[in-house]
């Protein structure tokens, strides 16, 4: 099965995934350095992800109602 064709990789994902890289970097350059971590970057970093968190959401939550509105969907979908 191809995750691109069924929309499982999209771009909040990537956001998701580069946020975390982001913040995984600036902890471990903290502790690789003793400093303390930097706390603009950080909380530029959780806004992000949080705001990609969102749209995830509204997304999944449109699709479901995409799904309900056509009753033949989930079925076709099964059979493929």
């Amino acid at each position: 099965m191809n995750f691109r064709e069924r929309g499982f990789i999209n771009s909040s994902m990537i956001t998701i995934v580069i946020g975390g890289l982001a913040l995984g970097g600036l902890l471990i350059h903290a502790s690789a350095t003793g400093q303390e971590l930097p706390l603009w970057p950080a909380v530029a970093v959780a806004l992000v992800n949080l705001l990609a968190a969102g749209k995830i959401i509204l997304d999944v939550r449109a699709r479901k109602q995409r799904q309900q509105a056509r009753p033949g969907a989930a079925a076709g979908d099964k059979q493929q």
